[in-house]
């Protein structure tokens, strides 16, 4: 019994450093793919009931993807950048890439979808899964799965806490510089 687990903790210990070398090479090599918020039920549940409520969410959303779309474009330069929005994380999930567009709104050619295939990491701003439920700029694996823990995986961005509060670019910044830390460690 203890050759067995002495020899499955040798396994996992040598297969562990693999896996995260692999999932940083998608940055290195690859694309990030940034998940854009619709909000789409509060747009159907005011488009039922309250059309000037509905409007002014759909164009408050439409400026904050604006902006996201604009600060990544200006501030990460470590690979290229695609977004998406969360009304099609299915079909990215499936590598169904032909609803990515860059930051001039315009769809990926076929060159730029086919040489995606699962070289990508997925990027958000949104709450986090764990325990502690703060909003951060998140890093995820191909499958929307947590990254390891030697990996940057997210940044906070101190919502709701006014004399904390950073700016997009900001957070932008800090996990581009993070993940620029680990791969200079790791070569």
């Amino acid at each position: 019994m203890k050759h067995i687990f002495f020899l499955f903790t040798i396994i996992i210990f040598f297969l562990n450093p693999a896996t995260v070398n692999c999932q940083i090479q998608k940055l290195q090599t690859g694309v990030l793919l940034i998940r854009l918020q619709t909000n789409q039920h509060l747009i159907y549940y005011y488009a039922k009931n309250d059309l000037n409520k509905m409007e002014e969410i759909l164009q408050k959303q439409i400026k904050k993807n604006n902006d996201i779309i604009n600060t990544f474009h200006n501030e990460w330069s470590l690979c290229p950048v695609y977004f998406f929005y969360s009304n099609n994380s299915e079909e990215i999930l499936q590598k169904d890439f032909t609803n990515l567009i860059n930051h001039r709104k315009e769809t990926l050619s076929r060159e730029e979808i086919s040489s995606i295939k699962e070289n990508f990491l997925i990027g958000y701003l949104g709450k986090d899964s764990g325990s502690l439920k703060f909003h951060a700029l998140i890093l995820r694996n191909h499958d929307l799965s947590k990254l390891r823990p030697p990996l940057p995986r997210f940044v906070r961005t101190y919502k709701g806490l006014w004399f904390l509060s950073r700016k997009l670019s900001k957070t932008i910044n800090i996990l581009e510089k993070k993940v620029d830390f680990y791969i200079s460690r790791k070569k």
